[in-house]
């Protein structure tokens, strides 16, 4: 929390120079950029990841136990959910031709896409489905600083490369919707949670113009963004017997059948027995690489 405290602190510091030097920056003639980026990315997704990686173990031992009575149609696929989207728009004010300060927001996506997280188990007479949707999102508000330097590529004055780094609030979300069926039984659960938490990103980019003021870019980037202290609510829909609550999101693994699979779940107290172990606060990694597209503008 300390750490919280202090990241908003200097984050709010960054923003109060940055406005109070725009004024300051028109009167001396400095210049202004705004880019917009959009690409994917690939992040860890931390125990967002776990809970599919538990489910798809737990389904691999019960078929391995099972014997040839059951198959496996379709199974989740942990890896897909690593994969996801973001968008950038930044304002750039140059306080020379190089170097600058930025500002901005965006949004970034991991979870399961393309049927990841759906898995079909079949006997002879029925299937057994389970699917699982999992999605972590954020809104960082940025602000960082910028260079930019000649290519050594492209002849002077037509591409030019940049660097940048800086801090952010990261406005989290986390969700899992489970729709599970096995002949006439249906269960939905459904675990929704929010925090928020600072980050660090760098990157490097290049510009393609084509005129002075107008450009293309393209940029790959690192993001250090590991978020805890989730919470939010739960519910759930067994047969039509509905119940919900609220707390924090955990983080912990679960014991079935002698095994141990890692589980996250939303509790108002944390999960306690001897069926859990390592239990703990649950953390949504969007730490990871992207490689964006996108557009300049300098005025």
């Amino acid at each position: 929390m300390d750490s919280l405290k202090k990241g908003i602190v200097i984050f709010g510091l960054g923003v109060f120079s940055l406005f109070f030097l725009c004024p300051a920056a028109r009167g001396e003639g400095l210049k202004f950029g705004f880019k917009f980026t959009a690409g994917m990315n690939y992040q860890l997704l931390g125990d967002g990841d776990a809970i599919l990686r538990g489910y798809k173990a737990y389904t691999d031992d019960f078929l391995a136990a099972a014997g040839s009575s059951y198959t496996l149609d379709q199974s989740i696929l942990p890896l897909v959910s690593h994969f996801g989207f973001e968008f950038d728009g930044d304002i750039i004010l140059y306080f020379t031709p190089q170097f600058g300060i930025s500002l901005g927001t965006g949004y970034i996506r991991g979870g399961t896409l393309f049927g990841s997280g759906n898995q079909v188990v079949s006997t002879s007479s029925t299937k057994e489905t389970d699917l699982n949707d999992v999605a972590a999102s954020a809104v960082p508000i940025k602000i960082g600083i910028y260079y930019t330097f000649s290519s050594f590529f492209v002849p002077q004055g037509k591409s030019s490369s940049y660097i940048f780094a800086g801090i952010g609030i990261y406005s989290s979300s986390y969700s899992h919707i489970e729709n599970y069926t096995y002949q006439t039984y249906y269960a939905n659960y459904t675990q929704k949670a929010s925090a928020s938490g600072i980050g660090f990103y760098a990157g490097w980019g290049g510009e393609s113009w084509i005129n002075p003021n107008f450009a293309f870019i393209y940029e790959i980037s690192g993001r250090y963004a590991n978020i805890s202290g989730f919470s939010g609510t739960w519910q759930t829909n067994e047969n039509g017997t509905t119940s919900s609550g609220s707390g924090k999101l955990y983080s912990f693994e679960l014991s079935s059948a002698g095994n141990w699979y890692p589980w996250t779940w939303v509790s108002a107290n944390a999960p306690s027995g001897s069926g859990y172990r390592n239990v703990g606060e649950a953390k949504i990694d969007f730490s990871g690489i992207g490689f964006k597209f996108g557009i300049k503008i300098n005025i």
